[in-house]
């Protein structure tokens, strides 16, 4: 059986120009080593040395061999550090999902810039919405989701960690005559308006809370024409199509003609939160904590 040390051995005897040389090099008995170089040509079924010479000096196939397991040995090591590196935390990859719901913002960025950096791991990052990732958990196909509650799956086998929680604002057109002059509004106050954003039939999330927060204040949301529970669901608004409640994290990324107004009601507001499998091995649960330790540090709000 072919081994990785006989084709070291057979790369420093190259290189040594001798066996009496690589043996003092490799801290091995001679005898031993021209051993594992015989049963080296036995498993490979050719010479690597013409021994007609007192000189080490390679057969023809031998020069071959020599120069093709070098350089892919150099590439085996590299994939062996690579892996090795993987195994003990470094250079893994993070998949890491969020809805669309939550702004991939600066402050986002730099906190896994700063976590990759210093634990020497990557970060993959896609927009899921809240529900299918507890779905993409479960099967593995994320390790980390960052989500708004709620959600209709069961999370008997996710840890969650609350990072933040922000109020809720109406988003509406710049022009809209009933706003013009308002500084904030009740959710009362939508009642007659046109939601661009309504909530998915199996789905949680924001809008689902959103709807129900219109059900709680005695009405059902109208459907606009055009609908998206996607960030383009802005877009919407400022093409007049009627209104949306977000997050207050959604100013970054306003069209012009679109305003944010907050809401008058109180408690009115949404959590964004880490999720990851219970299962999950010791490097994705360690990330996930210097994440959450990481959002309460810099204290977002």
């Amino acid at each position: 059986m072919l081994t990785l040390k006989q084709f070291q051995y057979f790369i420093k005897i190259v290189e040594e120009g001798s066996f009496t040389a690589a043996s003092e090099k490799l801290f091995i008995a001679q005898s031993a080593l021209s051993r594992q170089i015989k049963l080296l040509e036995e498993e490979i079924e050719f010479q690597l040395f013409d021994r007609t010479d007192k000189k080490v000096k390679l057969t023809a196939a031998g020069e071959v061999f020599y120069k093709k397991i070098k350089d892919n040995l150099l590439y085996l090591n590299e994939i062996i550090d690579l892996s090795k590196g993987i195994s003990e935390g470094r250079n893994r990859q993070i998949k890491i999902a969020h809805s669309s719901s939550i702004v991939m913002d600066h402050r986002k960025v730099q906190i896994l810039k700063e976590i990759s950096l210093t634990q020497e791991i990557n970060f993959e990052i896609n927009t899921l919405s809240s529900e299918q990732q507890i779905l993409a958990l479960m099967n593995g196909e994320i390790d980390i989701g960052l989500i708004r509650p709620p959600v209709r799956h069961t999370l008997d086998e996710i840890n969650v960690l609350k990072l933040y929680e922000e109020p809720l604002m109406v988003a509406v057109h710049i022009d809209h005559a009933k706003f013009a002059n308002k500084q904030e509004i009740q959710v009362k106050d939508l009642k007659d308006e046109y939601f661009v954003s309504t909530p998915h039939s199996k789905r949680g999330g924001l809008s689902y809370f959103v709807s129900n927060l219109c059900l709680a204040a005695g009405f059902t949301p109208q459907k606009a024409a055009i609908q998206s529970r996607k960030i383009s669901q802005l877009q919407l608004v400022a093409a007049n199509l009627g209104v949306s409640i977000v997050p207050k994290e959604f100013e970054q990324i306003l069209p012009a003609n679109v305003k944010l107004l907050p809401l008058a009601d109180h408690l009115l507001f949404s959590e964004v939160v880490l999720v990851y499998r219970k299962e999950n091995d010791e490097i994705i649960q360690h990330c996930a904590e210097l994440i959450h330790q990481t959002f309460q540090s810099w204290k977002i709000d």
